[in-house]
């Protein structure tokens, strides 16, 4: 479960977790109690940046305190004295007790923030939703369910799912650009529903998932590589788009790019 809260598996082993979340109703009220409390800790808990004037003090009394000890071992005998471990306890023994609950309160600050600091590549919201992307792109392969209305036919795809859905997602056609539709099937991703249109690249499928979202300023491109997928992400309008295939990121972003100019034509 925690793995899968990370979104450190594989699209096929989330594929499991997923099945078995769906028939199992204790792991998925854990999930859900899992997830909320993930969530309300990444939107309460205070950050605090430790200012450098600490480091320095700290520094400062360990190379004092190393450096004492180390000159008492040089009074009893010998101009390079052996550092024992038990003199490298000693150490530590003999620093102030005020140091050493500064230096254990740092130690669990650090551990308890790196329980909930984000990967750095995203948040974990996003990683979780990036894993959800590829696993059902890899399960539209796998399963032979690319589409639910297969049409290159984008006035037969848009219908269909303006019919299926509480929104009305863009649909171009592209096969001019050397990615031509195939058609457009349902999802469910981020807990919402989503429209999936497929193109093919070559030999490739692009899954392009679209669903409403706020709008923002700007069209500012965001690029994932995991599990040898690519994904591209962008925000047009009153939609977010994440575009998903193991196209390279140049044939990718010049879908993304083709996209956007087809759309704004019409």
């Amino acid at each position: 479960m925690d793995a899968y809260l990370d979104g450190e598996l594989d699209p096929i082993t989330s594929q499991k977790v997923e099945q078995h979340l769906r028939d199992c109703p204790k792991c998925e009220q854990a999930y859900e109690v899992e997830t909320a409390m993930a969530h309300a800790i990444g939107q309460a808990a205070p950050y605090y940046k430790a200012p450098p004037e600490l480091r320095e003090r700290i520094q400062v009394s360990l190379r004092e305190t190393i450096g004492a000890s180390t000159s008492r071992g040089a009074e009893g005998g010998g101009s390079m004295p052996v550092r024992r471990p038990e003199a490298v306890r000693g150490v530590f023994f003999d620093m102030p007790w005020n140091w050493l609950a500064l230096a254990a309160a740092i130690a669990l600050a650090a551990i308890v923030a790196s329980s909930f600091l984000p990967k750095p590549w995203q948040p974990g919201a996003e990683q979780f939703l990036a894993t959800q992307l590829i696993a059902s792109h890899v399960r539209s392969l796998m399963a032979d369910h690319l589409t639910d209305v297969a049409s290159s036919d984008q006035h037969t795809v848009k219908p269909w799912l303006d019919v299926k859905l509480d929104f009305a997602a863009p649909v171009v056609d592209l096969s001019g650009d050397g990615f031509p539709l195939i058609g457009g099937r349902l999802d469910y991703l981020d807990n919402h529903s989503a429209a999936a249109l497929v193109y093919q690249r070559r030999k490739h499928f692009i899954n392009l998932f679209i669903w409403p979202t706020t709008p923002v300023d700007g069209k500012e491109q965001k690029i994932v590589e995991r599990e040898g997928y690519h994904l591209v992400h962008w925000i047009d309008g009153d939609f977010t788009y994440w575009a998903v295939s193991d196209v390279s990121v140049g044939d990718l972003q010049n879908f993304q790019r083709l996209f956007g100019k087809q759309l704004a034509a019409h």
